[in-house]
């Protein structure tokens, strides 16, 4: 995971809606979606875990 997912990742599970992410990370919305839905958006708790776990391997 590098860190512009990370930071998109962290973004999301703290609540800060899409369109709002994409605009901090200069990138599309759709794009923002699709990387934090691998990781489990709209869950927060699933958003943690996959910030957690990316942690723990790294």
């Amino acid at each position: 995971m590098n860190a512009t997912t990370t930071m998109i990742i962290t973004m999301l599970a703290e609540g800060n809606p899409v369109w709002y992410v994409a605009a901090m990370v200069n990138m599309r919305s759709h794009d923002v979606y699709e990387i934090g839905h691998a990781a489990g958006y709209p869950d927060k708790a699933k958003l943690r875990c996959a910030l957690l776990a990316a942690r723990q391997a790294a």
